[in-house]
This record gives C-alpha cells, structure tokens and sequence, in this order.
C-alpha cells in the first residue's frame, strides 16, 4: 500500500528507487551542523551513529564511502573546521578556568593532530604564557578555593588551614594544573591583587 511522506507530500511505495546513500548523509549533516559545531571527526560518529538507525539496508561499503564523501564536501563548503572548532572549545574551556591539561585532553577526544590543539591554545591565550595561571585563578575563584574561600563560614571552619590546603591542592591537580601554579594560587592571601601573580608570569 502507498502511503505519504509528509516532508514532500509524495506517495511513496516499496518499488520506488532509494536515495543514495551520500544524498541522506548530507541532509543528516546540515542538519546536525545548524545546531552543534563539530570536528570532521565528531561529525563522523554522528553520521555511522545515523546509518546504524536509518541506512541498514545500505552495503557496509557504500554508508563508508558516503560518511567520508559528506565529511569532505562540508569541509569544503566551510560547514566543518576543526582549527576553529579547536579555538572555539578551547576559549570556553579557558573561560571556565580549564588547564592546558584538560582542554589538550578534551581535544584530543575529536582526533585533533598536536599541531590544531597547540595552535588552538595558543590563539586564545594570545601567545602568553600565563594561560594557565589565569585559568588558575577563574578555577580557584568558581570553585572558591584559597584566597576566595569563606573562611569565617561554619562549613570552612570544619578543617583546620592545613587540611583545606590538602584539599584544595587536590582539587587543582585534579583539574590539570601544576603544583608551582596551584601553590602560588592558594598560597596568595588577597583575592583582590590575585592577578598580579599574571605579571609574574609574563
């Protein structure tokens, strides 16, 4: 029995020809592209992930020559750049007070070569190298650590200042950064001149 396709209000019946398998990877693409950005290789998991659902009745061959046909033309058409996807994950990571440890670990996860990543970092750090001593620093300040703890609270008074400084310790190795940065962080007693541990870094 025919039936219709609401998208283009066509009666469809199990006879007619399939669209080729690139066809429907690139509707699926633009499709994930005008809502999310993306590495190529992002982008490739998407689509298998789609032919696993959709295109079963595809050959293996064929949805493989169709995810990298679809991934180049969106690189060419300017859809898909992993350098500025790089720069973009790498500015909000820095923005949220993410090491260089965990952001080149983040990047990593999309296939990025060493060379996008460090270029990447490079740019939203301006080339300076106190790129992750300001990431330190918005860290220890979102998670209010150190200098920005609340000292006087009842929750702060439960440690004494050597065991809040273990803590602490922890809780910047843990997010990526090096003992030297994380001790002059936590060892600066006013948060309000806390940035002028950047000019010591320049």
């Amino acid at each position: 029995m025919a039936r219709l396709v609401p998208a283009h209000g066509q009666l469809w019946t199990p006879n007619m020809p399939r669209k080729p398998a690139n066809v429907r990877m690139m509707t699926k693409a633009v499709d994930y592209l005008g809502r999310y950005a993306s590495s190529r290789h992002k982008l490739g998991q998407i689509l298998q992930r789609f032919a696993n659902r959709k295109l079963t009745d595809y050959e293996p061959d064929d949805i493989a020559a169709a995810i990298q046909q679809t991934i180049d033309q969106c690189s060419q058409l300017g859809y898909v750049d992993d350098g500025q996807f790089a720069v973009a994950v790498a500015r909000n990571e820095r923005r949220l007070g993410r090491s260089q440890s965990v952001i080149r670990q983040r990047l990593r996860q999309h296939a990025l070569s060493d060379d996008i990543i460090a270029r990447a970092i490079a740019e939203v750090d301006e080339n300076n190298a106190n790129g992750d001593m300001q990431a330190a620093i918005r860290f220890a300040r979102r998670r209010r650590l150190g200098p920005f703890a609340k000292r006087h609270s009842a929750h702060h008074q439960r440690l004494n200042s050597h065991q809040w400084k273990k803590r602490d310790l922890g809780a910047m190795a843990r997010a990526g950064f090096s003992m030297v940065i994380s001790q002059q962080v936590l060892d600066h007693d006013n948060p309000d001149t806390i940035n002028d541990l950047l000019c010591q870094t320049e």
